[in-house]
């Protein structure tokens, strides 16, 4: 008599949302702490239990991402944001060797951007170049060939993976980048080629402040690089499983792609 093949209590306590690529550092480090807690208090009485407690406890942490059920609620609530910037979740960005790299003074001079008045926005010529290189680019050939030029890897190294409302971007299988969605990594990729075409000065950029440059243009982006809709700005509350923000973000009215999205306190900072 043939069974089903029974599934395993790993699969059915597997909290997907919760780990992986979605696993949070956060959550897992006040997980792994309680269970070193929970363990050292109950070797006190015996130590096979803890070790069984042990093992349970890091099992559980492993498969669904936490050992107390509602961590996600509970770090958000009680860890402060001081702490929750040592793992990139706060909302004080964590200073780098390039953070004194004026972007928009590189921007400005070197003519990719101009102030129409009440804004600034891509100079006319810059824009054209852009568009073009976009619209070249949106194809999965074209992307994975682009990525690959530009993280300096054979093309076959490189994949993506659509999450959700994200874009991630892997080399060897391993999360590499994670973009907005796959019209904002276009534009980066786009504004990476009209740069490197338009100024020399764009190859001695510092590698972390690149990353804050292409977000600057793209940023000033008015219609989307994939289906040309008008892009809307606004404000929204962002929920992640360690905290709620403000942001401000910039999405496609058509094709309802997210071109850009920062923290509404460093806009109100910066103004």
């Amino acid at each position: 008599m043939n069974r089903q093949p029974s599934i395993s209590i790993l699969t059915r306590i597997r909290r997907p949302e919760y780990t992986g690529a979605n696993r949070c550092l956060p959550c897992t480090v006040v997980n792994l702490v309680l269970a070193a807690a929970l363990t050292a208090a109950v070797a006190l009485v015996s130590l096979p239990v803890a070790a069984a407690v042990a093992a349970g406890s890091l099992a559980s942490i492993y498969a669904r991402g936490y050992l107390v059920p509602g961590t996600p609620e509970l770090t958000k609530r009680y860890l402060p944001g001081r702490v929750l910037a040592w793992f990139g979740k706060g909302g004080t960005p964590i200073p780098t060797h390039d953070a004194d790299f004026d972007v928009v003074s590189f921007l400005d001079r070197s003519g990719v951007v101009v102030d129409d008045g009440d804004d600034v926005a891509l100079a006319p010529s810059f824009e054209r170049r852009f568009e073009t290189a976009a619209f070249d680019l949106d194809t999965e050939a074209a992307m994975t060939a682009a990525a690959a030029d530009l993280l300096a890897v054979a093309p076959d190294r490189v994949s993506f993976v659509a999450g959700g409302a994200s874009w991630r971007v892997l080399v060897d299988g391993s999360i590499l980048g994670q973009w907005e969605s796959r019209a904002a990594f276009v534009a980066d990729l786009a504004a990476h080629r009209t740069l490197s075409a338009w100024t020399d000065e764009w190859a001695s950029v510092p590698d972390a402040a690149r990353g804050r440059t292409l977000s600057a243009v793209r940023a000033c982006l008015e219609t989307c690089p994939v289906c040309e809709g008008d892009i809307r700005l606004g404000t929204e509350t962002v929920s992640s499983c360690c905290r709620e923000y403000e942001v401000v973000a910039a999405t496609c009215a058509d094709c309802d792609a997210r071109l850009f999205e920062t923290d509404a306190r460093a806009v109100a900072a910066a103004a």
